[in-house]
């Protein structure tokens, strides 16, 4: 079995959200056979500092939705948005 890396782009509630707790809180809510590769915050717009980050995790059926819902229950994130999905 491969895998695939998921790119996300995380966008705070405001500018004031401080994307290095939330990059700290994300391992948590990934699953257990998924793990978070790098991370790096952006300027956005408007003042936002959007986080980038990729997930690593085995190719298979279900991985991004649980992924999806593990990201939408971060606090002080907005939105997110897949960018890229790629085997390794």
């Amino acid at each position: 079995m491969g895998e695939v890396a998921l790119r996300y782009r995380l966008m705070p509630e405001s500018p004031a959200i401080d994307t290095a707790a939330v990059a700290a809180a994300l391992p948590a809510t990934l699953p257990a056979d998924a793990q978070l590769g790098a991370h790096e915050a952006k300027p956005f717009a408007f003042g936002l500092v959007a986080l980038e980050v990729l997930v690593i995790g085995p190719d298979r059926a279900g991985l991004v939705d649980e992924v999806e819902d593990g990201l939408a229950s971060l606090a002080g994130i907005q939105s997110f948005e897949l960018l890229e999905q790629s085997l390794l």
